[in-house]
């Protein structure tokens, strides 16, 4: 009786493994960009990362029903993902090459290019990818400031672009108050 106990425990945890492992899989969704390995690019200083996955983003949207638009947008959520770092002198060739890279590789995969700034050392880049005429369901947003910091940025889910800024302040995400698609 007790190994048997032992074992539904054991197969339960195994099933609780697999459960747990399929739900941080975003890469299934339109919006999300794999931004490759970017620990060999960071130093030990200033270092950020953030990751709020969809069942955090869906209880912060509870949490926020005193403003329904805002509550809207981050429930429509399935990924906040943040990295930045301090660019050095050591990583900023590098980083610049990453950030060339992931642009040619969003356009390719038909990501509209909303902003592109680029001057000796600096690169700001900010993408959406659209399914249809009006649903955004990826923003990326890469900026490389030379001697200052790097920063990779993808949110993905649907998109109300008009609530974007309140995100970009809620998460202080920086650059997102100011996002409007070219036409």
């Amino acid at each position: 009786m007790k190994t048997s106990i032992k074992y539904a425990i054991f197969l339960f945890f195994l099933i609780s493994l697999n459960t747990f492992a399929q739900e941080g899989d975003y890469s299934k969704y339109p919006g999300f960009v794999n931004f490759g390995d970017l620990a060999s690019l960071q130093n030990d200083e200033e270092v950020t990362e953030i990751l709020i996955e969809e069942k955090l983003l869906k209880m912060v949207s509870k949490f926020t029903d005193d403003d329904p638009e805002l509550s809207e947008l981050v429930g429509g959520l399935k990924l906040i993902k943040v990295n930045t770092f301090a660019v050095t002198q050591t990583n900023s060739s590098d980083l610049m090459k990453r950030a060339q890279a992931i642009d040619k590789d969003l356009m390719s995969k038909k990501w509209d290019r909303i902003v592109k700034t680029k001057s000796k050392g600096n690169v700001a880049n900010v993408y959406l990818k659209t399914a249809g005429d009006d649903d955004f369901v990826g923003l990326t947003v890469v900026t490389v400031d030379e001697g200052g910091e790097a920063a990779f940025v993808n949110i993905v889910g649907n998109i109300n672009m008009d609530a974007l800024g309140k995100l970009g302040k809620k998460f202080d995400i920086p650059g997102l108050d100011g996002i409007k698609k070219e036409n």
